[in-house]
């Protein structure tokens, strides 16, 4: 495995193929402000225009070449409708447009509605990693390679915790890819 911020996070927790990110955030950045537009002023399309930016970069490396299918982070069904979209829908449909395969959201859902966690400390966002997903698959979800997607990495929990789900569908592998990260 190729060793960088994003693939230090999960080193001895899961095991990935690769994991990057596309961004810095930063407390007071721009990119903190650009995806607080996504997420809290009804501007979706943010996520669709740097997915489309960061797939460029995706298809220049190797280490996205042999992927079967995008598997988003699910919203709870409560906050999918109180927001009216998953920040992560754009980003997804860019990167399956640009790199050609499909978007799996039919495997992974989420079972519980946590508060957010952008105002939690780094120990209560780590302690939160019992987040609920489960995970509904078929045979033909076997042998896969799978790119999990999520908008921001800070701890790793939330995709540490997806990611243990996916890895129940037999013979898969998982690379990781955020639209941004914290340092």
């Amino acid at each position: 495995m190729v060793k960088n911020e994003a693939t230090r996070k999960f080193y001895g927790r899961i095991p990935i193929e690769y994991a990057s990110s596309f961004l810095y955030y930063s407390k007071g950045g721009i990119v903190q402000n650009i995806l607080h537009h996504l997420k809290y002023r009804n501007q979706p399309e943010i996520s669709y225009f740097l997915g489309k930016m960061y797939a460029q970069k995706l298809l220049s490396s190797p280490y996205y070449k042999h992927l079967d299918a995008i598997i988003p982070v699910p919203l709870h069904k409560d906050k999918l409708r109180s927001r009216g979209y998953n920040q992560l829908n754009g980003f997804a449909q860019a990167l399956s447009e640009e790199l050609k395969i499909p978007i799996a959201n039919h495997l992974l859902y989420k079972t519980k509605n946590y508060s957010s966690q952008t105002k939690k400390s780094i120990f209560d966002r780590t302690s939160k990693t019992e987040e609920k997903f489960e995970i509904k698959y078929n045979l033909e979800d076997s042998n896969k390679h799978y790119l999990l997607i999520d908008d921001i990495l800070t701890t790793g929990g939330t995709i540490e915790s997806c990611a243990k789900k996916i890895l129940q569908i037999p013979n898969c592998k998982i690379s990781i890819a955020c639209l941004a990260s914290t340092r």
